[in-house]
């Protein structure tokens, strides 16, 4: 089957179908290895706020500050 003759019949699928075809062929599979390496180092990042090894900042203020750095450098 050809690329053309793929397009031409995923064109012709109501576009809800579409949609969800297109998030499937866009998806970046993770390998399990990856998966869990990114489980572990949240977990790891729990532990440490559990354990006061880090701090939790709020968004807002890591905002103005980043808005701060921007406007000192200019665009």
């Amino acid at each position: 089957m050809s690329a053309a003759r793929i397009l031409n019949d995923l064109m012709a699928l109501p576009p809800d179908e579409r949609r969800a075809i297109a998030r499937r062929v866009l998806e970046d599979p993770v390998p399990p290895e990856v998966e869990e390496a990114q489980y572990q180092e949240v977990l790891r990042r729990l532990r440490d706020i559990e354990e006061g090894k880090e701090e939790l900042v709020d968004w807002e203020i890591v905002q103005a500050e980043l808005n701060a750095k921007i406007a000192r450098h200019g665009p």
